[in-house]
C-alpha cells in the first residue's frame, strides 16, 4: 500500500464541496519521470526555483569536470545522485509549491493506487456536509464548521444577507 497527501485549494476559492473537488492527490512515491528526465520535468510542473538550482547544481559539475579533470565516471555518478534526488523528492517539491501558493494539506491516505486513494477520500470527506480534518498548522476556517443548523443550498455560509 502506498501514501497519498491530499491538498486542497485556498480558503476563497468557492464553497467547501468546491474545495473538496479541486483536491490534489499526491503519491508519497519515487517519481520515475523526475528521475529520467530531470530538469525537463521540474519545467513541466513549473518548479522554477528547483529548476534554476538543478541548472546550478548541473552546471557546477560540468564546471568542475573541466576545472579539476573529473573523469567521466564521476559526473556520471553525480548526475544520477541529482537523478535519484529528484525522483526522492519530486512530489514533495511539488507539495511545498502548493503549500507555498496557500493550499491546505488535509489527509493522508494510504491506498493500492492513486484511483482507489481519490475515492477513500472523497467518502471520508463528502459524506453529509463534514469539513475535512486540517493536518497543517493552521485549521479549517471558521465558516466550514458546522453550525447548530444545518444549511441547506448551494451555499456554505448560514447567514443572510
Amino acid at each position: 500500500m502506498a501514501f497519498y497527501q491530499v491538498l486542497i485549494p485556498p480558503p476563497g476559492a468557492g464553497g467547501l464541496r468546491e474545495e473538496i473537488e479541486q483536491a490534489r492527490v499526491l503519491p508519497e512515491s519515487f517519481t520515475w519521470s523526475a528521475f529520467l528526465f530531470g530538469g525537463f520535468w521540474l519545467l513541466l510542473k513549473r518548479l522554477w526555483l528547483a529548476f534554476l538550482l538543478y541548472g546550478l547544481a548541473w552546471g557546477g559539475i560540468i564546471y568542475l569536470q573541466r576545472q579539476f579533470g573529473f573523469s567521466f565516471a564521476a559526473v556520471s555518478l553525480s548526475h544520477l545522485a541529482l537523478g535519484i534526488f529528484l525522483g526522492l523528492e519530486g512530489q514533495n517539491l511539488i507539495a511545498r509549491k502548493l503549500t507555498r501558493k496557500g493550499w491546505r494539506l488535509v489527509d493522508i491516505v494510504e491506498a493500492p493506487d492513486l484511483s482507489s486513494a481519490e475515492r477513500r477520500y472523497f467518502e471520508r470527506a463528502l459524506p453529509e456536509g463534514a469539513a475535512p480534518r486540517a493536518m497543517a498548522p493552521t485549521s479549517a476556517p471558521a465558516r466550514f464548521a458546522s453550525g447548530p443548523t444545518p444549511v441547506i443550498g448551494l451555499f456554505p455560509e448560514a447567514s443572510g444577507r
